[in-house]
């Protein structure tokens, strides 16, 4: 029996093994989301601070999430012409220009437009991450890289939350004006989305082979397991977009927490999502890809309605702390079991077209919670997520259970 001095010398191993564009990459994915960090805290307090409605505020999430899910697949198009590379390029580009807009300008129509174009850089992102990870590794330390990348992009949004609430403080002492406090704070976001830019032109991409696509593929006998998989992601997608976009605005206007406190909460759930990240890969030698994304999901629901039943910020945050480490530490894991099961000329594909259902369902969730909070109803809200968390995870375990694998 492997003990933990063994577990962790392997464990190194395969992170040594991580090739030189797999480094750069992460090194450039905890810049921008450091800076998207700092832009969750902030937005949608200074959305509201500008005295737009909640209403509001759920329509422009919902039209950033909508923009997200139609670019999907004319961004999968391009990502395959252009290659991994150009496409984290563009998306980084897009991604700082909308943010520099937003941080600007104050004008309803033009906001809605900064995030559109925000959802546009989202989609080209969340296409290529995974494929280009499972190009850049093999099976030895695939599982592993995917668990790293999870845990830097926690621990970076940690930094980003913890930046976030804190700058707008540091800008009171230059200017008064909590509006233009958040604009600042916003600025700060796109400098650090603009320096994630330039290590991207280190990566050296081969030129990919195009495949003749064959049965099991895609659209021949992966087609059922492709569909059950997206059912399933839209429906989690669908319930937490009902309540995840708005915990700071929960946070802040019902349980009074100040930017610093809400900073400090996100980037405490951050943390503990990075920690539990790297211990993933020995959960699922234990319990499977399928048996661990099940486990710690159904785990998650209790804290998440813990966060509403109590009007004590203390006992919301453990809540919270809780609800999004376990919500969250699995996805690479789920992430994985997704790809493995589709051939290489084909995830491209595969992933736009789950992307695409989540980040959808996603959408219609936002502006159902965004009618909610406004209407004071936040406690229906938090139900309606938990129902439908465990709709989505009682579907997964008994599409996938006899998929399932360790390693």
């Amino acid at each position: 029996m492997a003990t933990i001095k063994d577990e962790l010398i392997d464990y190194l191993n395969r992170m040594k093994s991580f090739s030189k564009n797999s480094k750069i990459f992460l090194f450039s994915h905890c810049l921008v989301t450091i800076g998207l960090g700092i832009f969750n805290v902030i937005f949608n307090l200074y959305i509201l601070e500008l005295g737009y409605s909640t209403t509001f505020l759920g329509f422009l999430i919902s039209s950033n999430l909508i923009f997200t899910a139609v670019f999907l697949f004319p961004g999968g198009a391009i990502s395959d012409k252009i290659g991994r590379k150009n496409t984290l390029l563009l998306s980084t580009a897009l991604m700082f220009l909308s943010t520099i807009i937003l941080g600007i300008v104050t004008d309803k129509y033009i906001l809605l437009l900064a995030n559109s174009i925000r959802g546009m850089s989202n989609s080209l992102i969340a296409i290529v991450i995974a494929p280009f990870m499972m190009e850049q590794s093999n099976t030895y330390e695939r599982m592993h890289l995917f668990s790293v990348d999870a845990a830097l992009r926690s621990f970076s949004r940690m930094i980003g939350s913890l930046i976030g609430g804190f700058l707008p403080a540091l800008f009171a002492f230059v200017v008064l004006d909590l509006k233009i406090q958040y604009q600042y704070t916003l600025l700060s976001a796109g400098i650090f989305t603009f320096l994630a830019f330039i290590p991207l032109f280190s990566i050296k991409e081969k030129k990919r082979i195009t495949e003749t696509p064959q049965k099991g593929d895609l659209f021949f006998d992966r087609r059922v397991f492709v569909l059950q998989f997206v059912f399933c992601s839209s429906l989690i997608g669908f319930g937490a977009g009902v309540i995840v976009p708005f915990f700071n605005v929960y946070f802040s206007q019902v349980l009074r927490a100040t930017s610093a406190q809400i900073g400090l909460m996100f980037s405490a759930g951050e943390l503990s999502i990075g920690i539990a990240s790297l211990v993933l890969p020995l959960i699922v030698r234990r319990y499977g890809k399928v048996g661990s994304t099940v486990l710690t999901q159904m785990v998650s629901i209790p804290f998440l309605l813990l966060i509403t039943v109590s009007s004590s910020l203390l006992y919301s945050f453990v809540g919270y702390f809780l609800r999004t480490t376990l919500m969250n530490m699995a996805h690479p894991a789920q992430q994985n079991f997704y790809m493995d099961e589709i051939s290489e000329h084909e995830r491209g594909k595969a992933n736009s077209l789950s992307q695409f259902g989540s980040t959808l369902f996603r959408a219609f969730g936002s502006n159902i919670g965004g009618y909610l909070l406004a209407t004071g109803n936040s406690s229906e809200a938090f139900q309606t997520t938990g129902i439908i968390y465990v709709v989505g995870t009682v579907l997964f375990y008994f599409f996938f259970r006899n998929r399932d694998n360790r390693g």
